[in-house]
Formats: C-alpha cells, sequence, structure tokens
C-alpha cells in the first residue's frame, strides 16, 4: 500500500462487531486500530483529535448518524479516508454515504471476504462497493454502477465467489482423486491474487497462510497460476518449489502431496486454480488426470456460460 503503517478509527455501536473488525484487520499487519467510538460525536470528536488514515463508519448510529458524522469528519480531517461497512442496502443511502466523498461501502454480511480487500482499495485512494450493492448504485456518485459493474465482471473472483456450484465442484473432483483435502481459489485480477473460496478440510493457519497468493509465493498454486498449467508436487517436504513458510505451513497440515490445475474459461481467461491435497507422498494417480480435466472444464463452461 506504499506506507507502512495505517491508523484506523472504528465506529460501530454494537461493542461484538467492532472485536470482530478489528480482529479481522489484525491480518494485515500494517493496519493499526488507534481507537473505536460508539456513536457519530464522538466519531467527529475522535477523527478531528486523531486524524486517523482511514476510519471504517456504520450508518445507524447514535448521536449523529453515519453520513453527516462523514459530512463532519471529512470537514476537520480532509485527509482521512472513509469505509463505510453497514447492513443498510438502500441504493438512496449507499447513494448518499458515497456522496460525502467516501471512498466505499460494504455489507456486514459480506464483510468476512469483502473487508480487507475494500480497505485496500480504498488506502490506495480507489472505490469499492459491496457486490451484492454495486448494480443498484446510480450515476449519481463518483463509482457509477457501469464502473463498477465492468471491474466486476472482469474480475472472477468479484464476480463468481458466491456461486452456489463451487462447494458442490469441489466435492466432486475430491472424490474423482481420492484427496484428503481440497480448495477451490478464484483469480482476484485487481490485485493480481488467487483468494479462497471454497475449502474442504483446513484449519486456520493454513486458511490465513493461502487467502491471497500471488505468482511469488513459492507454492503450487502460484506456480500453477503463473505457468497456467498443472503442477504436481509428489513430496511436500522435499520439492524445492516451496518456500521454508509455505512447506512448513503445509506438513503443519498434514499434507505431503499436491496437485494444482488452473480453470481455464472457453476463450482463454484464466479464473482460478483448483487443488487437491494428499496425506500421503505421490498424490494423485495418472488416470486420475482425464477427471479432474473434464469436471473442470464442465464446471468452467458453467461458471462462465
Amino acid at each position: 500500500m506504499g506506507k507502512s503503517t495505517f491508523r484506523v478509527l472504528l465506529v460501530d455501536d454494537y461493542d461484538p462487531w467492532r472485536r470482530f473488525v478489528s480482529t479481522t484487520l489484525q491480518k494485515k499487519p500494517e493496519l493499526q486500530v488507534v481507537s473505536e467510538a460508539s456513536d457519530g460525536l464522538e466519531a467527529v470528536q475522535k477523527a478531528q483529535a486523531l486524524q486517523p488514515d482511514l476510519i471504517l463508519l456504520d450508518i445507524g448510529l447514535p448521536t449523529v448518524n453515519g453520513i453527516e458524522a462523514a459530512r463532519r469528519i471529512l470537514r476537520s480531517a480532509p485527509k482521512t479516508r472513509i469505509l463505510f461497512v453497514s447492513e443498510q442496502r438502500s441504493s438512496d443511502i449507499v447513494e448518499g454515504a458515497l456522496r460525502t466523498g467516501a471512498g466505499g461501502y460494504v455489507l456486514k454480511s459480506d464483510a468476512t471476504t469483502e473487508l480487507l480487500p475494500a480497505v485496500e482499495a480504498v488506502l490506495q485512494g480507489n472505490q469499492f462497493v459491496s457486490f451484492g450493492l454495486s448494480r443498484r448504485v446510480s450515476g449519481h456518485t463518483d463509482i457509477g454502477a457501469s464502473e463498477v459493474g465492468n471491474r466486476i465482471e472482469n474480475n472472477p473472483y468479484l464476480l463468481l465467489r458466491h456461486n452456489a456450484s463451487i462447494r458442490a465442484f469441489l466435492a466432486s473432483i475430491i472424490e474423482a482423486t481420492a484427496a484428503d483435502f481440497g480448495n477451490v481459489q478464484l483469480f482476484d485480477s485487481k490485485n493480481r491474487v488467487l483468494r479462497i473460496v471454497a475449502q474442504q478440510g483446513f484449519e486456520s493457519e493454513f486458511l490465513d497462510y493461502f487467502d491471497s497468493v500471488s505468482c511469488d509465493h513459492k507454492c503450487a498454486c502460484s506456480n500453477a497460476m503463473s505457468d497456467q498449467s498443472r503442477t504436481i508436487v509428489i513430496d511436500v517436504a522435499t520439492d524445492p518449489l516451496f518456500s521454508n513458510d509455505s512447506r512448513g505451513v503445509l506438513l503443519r497440515a498434514k499434507v505431503r502431496s499436491v496437485q494444482s490445475t488452473p480453470l481455464i474459461a472457453p476463450l482463454g481467461k484464466f479464473v482460478g486454480i483448483v487443488s487437491t491435497h494428499y496425506k500421503r507422498s505421490a498424490g494423485p494417480k495418472p488416470h486420475m488426470w482425464k477427471p479432474i480435466d473434464d469436471l473442470a472444464g464442465s464446471f468452467v463452461r458453467k461458471l462462465t456460460a
């Protein structure tokens, strides 16, 4: 993001929600929560005193609502960026919030997958609107619906991550290859990374480490993304492909072998990766490659039709 530390103010009147957001932000060490507020007036006062880099702001706040608080904050702290995080779905409310000069709007129901990408986008000076709202946002804001729609249509992760068939596809791949674990990652074209959208059998360390994978991550899925061809690792413990960190995460997850197969749309667009993992070395047998390719091909055609 171009800066070592970003100071964040959390504003919400529900304590458990603030704890959830704070825990989520801890996944990014460059994000430092410097204070919290539970009502709009307190948020305005703390923003003026602290001049934070970013404020995560709810709409329905006591004393002063979030939209009015944002207007006041940006007058007294003009360099502060604001990201609304709310369950309000009304297009009028969303547009009113964005017209304050805020950088984005995330639905609380989508925060698990969208909060960190939204924070990153807003801190980079870009705008972000939850996928569930993007088609409701009209041209009355700087982030018109056509702009958001185009960004989503060109980004497999934003477009497809909620598709209900992904988990069924993963289950079928795991069954066809007698795998112990597996995951599906979709390509986030804006950030040039893979992001996990479905998984089976993994716990938090693996999911946190492989939550966002770039081409230089030194693992099977990053190699498959870079080459856009299947990567097979017979023994994780000895294969030089892995960094020490990625090897350690896999071995602690009891993974000894892995295969990662790219998901390519009919017109050649890279969509993502499906990976299967095995407690034994040697991985899937050669007769399993055709079922993997057939299932992946059928899945991608349906997904992108």
